[in-house]
Order: C-alpha cells, then structure tokens, then sequence
C-alpha cells in the first residue's frame, strides 16, 4: 500500500515518536523510509547567515548527526531500507517539496517541533503540511 515513507525529525519528543510510527509503518508495508531534517531559515535567508561560518557549520553538524541519530533508531526498529536527506530553509516547504520530488506516498511528522513559530493547536510545520501535501499525512503527538 505504501512504498515510500517520509518522516520529518527534530529534536523534539513528537518528532521522536514520528519516527517510531513511520518506522513501524514502514515495517508492515516493506516500505523505504526517508528521514528528513531542515535547517530551518533565520529571517528568511540562511545565506545571510553564511558570514557566521562557525553558527552556520555547526547547524550543519548538528544536523547531521541528528539523521544519524534517527538512522541508528529506525534500523534498530528493524527498518532495512532508509534514505536520510538533510536541507536548508523553510521546513513545511522543503518537506513538501521533497515528497513531491519523491513520490512519496506517506508523511509522518509531529505535532510540535522546535520551531521558532508556535501555533495554538498544531506546529507550524505540521499546519502548513497537512494543508498543502497531495498525499496523506500522520500527525503524532
């Protein structure tokens, strides 16, 4: 039913328990799962921010190792085929750009990041996700 599985990862707890959900719906459809981690934009532009090479490089890192982090926990869920993409700039709009890129037919995120922007119910990636995706979309709290 589904063959490919994207789930949007943070640091935060929702994004944490995205990946336990998409992990084990990836198990049951023999999917491939894409972990996905944006380095969201400050002001807008993250080339503005390129004069702070040492923030920027470390964003970057953190980044990294975060996919890394959600690989080793999906594979020790027993997922076996996993892809891990990391982007810069607005998060809902890459995580939408990257499942239409890739067909994919599933996006799992959390209710909550750690976004800058707060929202009263949802986060603000997750409202502008589910609003705005042309396939289904999990929201776990």
């Amino acid at each position: 039913m589904f063959s490919k599985i994207l789930v949007g990862v943070d640091s935060s707890q929702p994004a944490k328990k995205a990946l336990e959900y998409a992990s084990n719906l990836v198990i049951k459809n023999d999917s491939k799962l894409y972990i996905v981690h944006v380095i969201e934009e400050f002001g807008g532009d993250m080339q503005a921010w390129e004069q702070h090479d040492s923030y920027v490089n470390e964003l970057r890192r953190l980044s990294k190792d975060l996919l890394k982090e959600n690989e080793s926990r999906a594979k020790e869920l027993g997922v076996a085929k996993i892809h891990t993409i990391k982007e810069e700039g607005n998060p809902a709009e890459k995580i939408l750009q990257i499942a239409n890129d890739k067909e994919i037919d599933t996006i799992v995120v959390g209710s909550r990041g750690l976004s800058t922007a707060k929202e009263f119910l949802l986060g603000s990636v997750s409202h502008k996700i589910i609003h705005h995706a042309k396939c289904p979309v999990v929201i776990v709290r």
